[in-house]
């Protein structure tokens, strides 16, 4: 009897090695909170994975920053200190000057403009410049349009941002600051409520869903709504840790990553009317930008707006961006 039960239990410890055989745990550093959209929509693509893997791959999500800054990401995924990453596109500027043409000032008109503009040309473009640098892109995740927030004044005009000290997120997002009157002020996402809350700065400029994660409108008093610019992401993979897996889980990880993709596209508009309302239900004084108020914010940055396209000339023309002023 003994031997008997000694031999299935040996058996079953056998079968449930073999199911493990291949499985793997993958870390996925993320800097926004659990509550923010594009975190919930991490949670959508490690539950994918899972699925699309049938259990070989566990994506484990960090929020908050709890592995690294968006600051400190690019580094780390390029180092293998993590295995995915979400990466704000614009962190690559300094290696890939392309990426930041999401912060070209007014080029977008919508978000289906930056579908296009990935989908048509630039998404390849954006992968084969990655390569060299030991990264590969996995799916890209949309932000949606980024504001200006403000502790001064209301902001309605170019004349309204002389003197003011702005937080801003990119080089080119700086540019466009600076050339509407404002003091540009870069820091990462994450040291916005504390800059504020000690008045190092005088506004931000971030997204109405990130600015409610974050708490912000316990230490703001004005928001101008005018979609200025996008902040888009992507999730990168360590290139070597990439190219050890098998086919089956680059498959499962790029259709979990498309799934992802358009789940987050659709939960922006319904993210940025609720965040909206909360701000508001706060106190914060919003004003939206005219069409007449968008012209001359336009013609502000044209020139930050033409230095750019002429000197990333392929990517522009591979559609989406509007590089005139607008009408």
């Amino acid at each position: 009897m003994k031997r008997t039960v000694l031999l299935v239990l040996c058996v079953s410890f056998w079968t449930l090695g073999i199911s493990q055989v291949g499985a793997e745990t993958v870390r996925l550093t993320n800097q926004f909170p659990p509550s923010h959209f594009i975190s919930k929509g991490m949670k959508f693509f490690a539950d994918k994975v899972r699925e699309y893997s049938k259990d070989q791959l566990t994506v484990k999500v960090f929020d908050s920053a709890q592995l690294f800054k968006d600051t400190e990401v690019v580094e780390a995924i390029q180092g293998g200190l993590v295995e995915l990453a979400l990466v704000p596109v614009n962190k690559w500027s300094g290696m890939v000057p392309a990426a930041d043409v999401f912060e070209t000032p007014f080029a977008f008109k919508d978000l289906q403009s930056i579908k296009a503009f990935v989908q048509t040309g630039a998404g390849k473009l954006f992968d084969e410049a990655f390569a060299p640098k030991g990264v590969k892109i996995v799916f890209w995740v949309d932000y949606g349009f980024v504001q200006f927030f403000n502790n001064v004044r209301p902001i309605k005009t170019p004349a309204d941002f002389k003197g003011l000290k702005i937080r801003t997120f990119s080089a080119l997002t700086a540019e466009t600051v600076k050339a509407l009157g404002g003091s540009p002020v870069e820091m990462s996402s994450s040291e916005m409520y504390m800059a504020l809350q000690r008045h190092t700065v005088d506004g931000v400029t971030t997204g109405m869903p990130a600015a409610i994660s974050r708490k912000l409108q316990e230490v703001l008093k004005y928001l101008t709504i005018c979609n200025y610019a996008t902040a888009e992401f992507f999730v990168q993979a360590n290139s070597k840790w990439w190219d050890k897996l098998s086919q089956e889980k680059k498959n499962a990880l790029l259709k979990a990553g498309e799934e992802t993709e358009e789940v987050i596209r659709k939960a922006i508009d319904d993210e940025e009317m609720a965040a909206l309302d909360k701000l508001k239900k706060a106190g914060l004084q919003v004003y939206e930008i005219t069409p007449q108020d968008r012209q001359r914010r336009s013609s502000s940055n044209r020139t930050v707006r033409t230095q750019f396209a002429s000197s990333t000339e392929p990517w522009v023309n591979t559609g989406g961006v509007d590089r005139k002023d607008p009408e």
